[in-house]
């Protein structure tokens, strides 16, 4: 028989998991068509589209019951195309989100559209508890703050440690899953305040093209292709493709990106599944380092003056990420899924960060700005091999989903700073002077200094089993065991340090689910910092332990709605437990494991549509976050507020079908006030941002207007302790899709 649907996101994720076709031998496969299913990765999104993937039928056992053949057919439907999310695989298997005894944000492809949001980073302002740095510890590339603990790294693309300092773009991504709370049970190391991981485009069973041309001002450029080519009954390509030029309100800040991407699957839907992908993204950037604080405030100029040198800054960062994955399945509820990644990154920075000379009480157009040097380039190589074996049985009376996984990592990673060179030309508050001409002689006479290199292996086994033990009740267990070993090549007379540490990593959960539509849970889950996870070590870290973390957290999850609209909370507390500090005075050996800090909060979020016509994408957060303990260096940090964590955030986006294909939208974001170091004595004011969105779509073609900073609002939200980052003056962007 044949039926024709038309699913709603959440709809179709959950029949896709509870879907059971059978496998046979390559010789039957041909015999018999069970069903045609549509790639994952689609149904995520809430796009759908005929597509045609054969399963063959085995000869049943002795008295089980064989179902009658069904045929689904899911037609491409734009009203699908939402802002609920579907299943995700953040936790290793494809999951529903009620299944995870964590806070978790999907950002789906439709929402990062309709925000026009070309990186990561913008993409992200949707998030509960999230909050933008401007750099730390001389790092460049996206740095975010989540539940007040960095995150710098614990960015993931597809599930594997993704950790390289660079500005990541969307043209290639489906969604986006934040995971809240300790998790280096299922990744490893870091994960104090949660983790941020990309899910990559993947080509499905159908023909779809997609182009795109969005201009605006600023001499804002971008071009975007999604090309989508079904090549055979089981196989299928993908190419994406971006390129963006645009400039600032920030006079002479501007951006050069061109990306592309790849990709290839056959055996879709079949016993055995291949994909073969590549990613690049390169730029060449004028860097923004903002403003300089004065008197604990962010320099009270206009937020267009640029500081830099804007025909001399430069940051050029080239990621190319290669990827294989095999997938086999023994059954419908029993696969094991190989991923091998070689991935390179190569950085080089020459900037300014501009500083008010040390001494200065009063500010005139005349003071002068110190141009700070930020000149260093780095390479990156990292090989990893991620196995993860899925299996769904019954056993003692009790349901079990049990995931069994090994992690290989090999990183080696050399950084230097550029030596020498013509100084920065002087400046003033009044008179920025962006472009210098000419430029001093052998400005750029530069050379390596200081080099470092670093390589880290690290093997990890890990277990966890989802038990349903009895109706409506589950619990999570779960145990990873990470060797990690880093060694660090120095400069003579420095010489060379090496660190090994070995750490068990633990989650457990229970869930209460009374109906479909209600899911209750509590958990406790745990993670580690060794000192060396970021590419760097020195003397006294070589001889220190790992920093531990716990998350305890309760929430709930419902769908409301029948089903349209999906509705979470939770209450958590997460918590650095043994801190490093420094005491000189104590010991100089090794840092002191003394320090203690915590976030308590609560986050509220709603995703979905409240009627057929009126969807939503909401969330709001309260914490509370203290340093509790602190030592030596940082006694001066007790009881203070860690650096950018606000006590709130805040965040609505929603659109409404007008009929006839207009759709208006539009959105409102709020920040409390962020501390810009960890002493409490440089504060960013908050903020209040107003977004608009209108729109006109048709089957073959979309014409879309978006207003940045509807009110023009001068506001900071890129946060260090030595500077801070403006946000966007009012921008329009038009864009012009085409669907052919």
């Amino acid at each position: 028989m044949q039926q024709r649907f038309k699913l709603h996101p959440m709809a179709a994720a959950i029949a896709c998991l509870r879907s059971k076709p059978q496998t046979a031998s390559a010789a039957e496969q041909p015999k018999t068509v069970i069903r045609k299913l549509l790639p994952l990765g689609a149904m995520l999104a809430g796009m759908t589209f005929a597509s045609q993937g054969t399963w063959a039928q085995t000869a049943p056992a002795s008295g089980e019951t064989t179902l009658p053949t069904v045929n689904v057919q899911v037609s491409r439907d734009p009203e699908n195309k939402g802002y609920q999310g579907g299943a995700t695989s953040v936790g290793k298997t494809p999951q529903l989100p009620r299944d995870i005894p964590q806070a978790i944000t999907i950002i789906p492809q439709q929402l990062i559209y309709d925000r026009n949001a070309d990186t990561m980073r913008e993409a992200l302002r949707n998030v509960p508890s999230l909050t933008f740095n401007a750099g730390e510890g001389g790092r460049i590339g996206d740095n975010i703050t989540l539940r007040g603990f960095s995150v710098v790294g614990d960015l993931y693309l597809d599930g594997i440690r993704d950790i390289a300092q660079y500005n990541r773009e969307t043209f290639n991504l489906e969604q986006i899953d934040v995971l809240r709370g300790s998790a280096s049970m299922l990744f490893g190391r870091g994960s104090t305040g949660g983790i941020i991981n990309q899910v990559s485009k993947t080509p499905f069973l159908a023909d779809r093209y997609e182009t795109a041309l969005t201009v605006g001002t600023d001499d804002y450029y971008r071009a975007t292709a999604d090309l989508n080519k079904k090549v055979g009954d089981g196989a299928a390509i993908r190419f994406n493709v971006m390129k963006t030029d645009a400039k600032s309100f920030r006079e002479g800040v501007q951006t050069d990106r061109l990306g592309y991407a790849p990709s290839i699957r056959w055996g879709i839907g079949t016993r055995n599944e291949f994909a073969v992908s590549h990613y690049h993204l390169g730029y060449n950037d004028v860097p923004d380092y903002g403003v300089p604080y004065f008197q604990g405030l962010p320099l009270a100029v206009p937020v267009e003056r640029f500081y830099g040198i804007a025909n001399a800054d430069y940051q050029k960062d080239d990621t190319d990420i290669t990827t294989f994955s095999y997938t086999h399945r023994f059954s419908t509820d029993t696969e094991i899924k190989s991923v091998l990644r070689k991935a390179r990154y190569r950085r080089d920075l020459w900037a300014v960060a501009p500083r008010l000379p040390g001494g200065t009480t009063f500010i005139t157009g005349a003071t002068a700005i110190n141009r700070q040097a930020q000149r260093r380039a780095g390479e990156e190589d990292t090989i990893t091999s991620q196995t993860d074996f899925n299996t769904r049985f019954a056993a003692a009376g009790m349901k079990h989903n049990l995931l069994v996984g090994m992690e290989l990592l090999r990183e080696e990673a050399s950084r230097w700073n550029w030596a020498g060179g013509g100084a920065n030309p002087a400046t003033t508050v009044g008179n920025t002077n962006p472009y210098v001409i000419p430029l001093p002689a052998n400005f750029f006479s530069a050379s390596r200094a200081g080099q470092v290199d670093y390589r880290a292996n690290t093997a990890a086994l890990y277990t966890q089993d989802t038990i349903e033990f009895l109706p409506m009740w589950k619990a999570v267990v779960g145990a990873r065991y990470d060797n990690f070993k880093a060694d660090y090549e120095r400069p003579a007379p420095q010489g060379e340090l090496s660190r090994t540490d070995r750490v068990w990593s633990w989650r457990t959960g229970l869930i209460f689910q009374p109906s479909d539509a209600q899911s209750y849970y509590v958990a406790y889950g745990t993670s580690f910092n060794p000192s060396g996870e970021l590419y760097a070590l020195d003397d006294r870290g070589a001889n220190t332990p790992p920093e531990k973390n716990r998350n305890i957290e309760a929430g709930a999850k419902w769908e409301l709605f029948e089903g349209n609209l999906s509705l979470r909370t939770a209450v958590f507390r997460s918590e650095k437990t043994n801190e490093r500090n420094t005491d000189l005075a104590v010991t100089v050996e090794q840092n002191l494991l003394s320090g203690r800090r915590h976030t308590d909060g609560i986050e509220v979020e709603a995703a979905g549509r409240i009627t057929k016509d009126w969807e939503v994408f909401a969330g709001a957060s309260l914490l509370d976050a203290k340093i509790d303990a602190a030592t030596g260096q940082q006694a001066n940090t007790l009881g203070k507020a860690p650096l950018n964590t606000p006590d709130y955030t805040s965040s609505l986006w929603t659109v409404y079908r007008l009929g006839g294909g207009w759709k208006v939208g539009g959105g409102v974001e709020a920040v409390g006030l962020r501390w810009g170091n960890n002493t409490n004595t440089n504060a960013v004011p908050h903020y209040t941002r107003y977004d608009a969105l209108l729109a006109y779509e048709q089957k073959s073609y979309d014409l879309k207007l978006n207003v940045l900073n509807l009110t023009d609002t001068d506001y900071y939200e890129g946060v260090y302790q030595g500077h801070v980052i403006p946000g966007t003056k009012r921008a329009i962007q038009i864009t012009l899709k085409l669907k052919f």
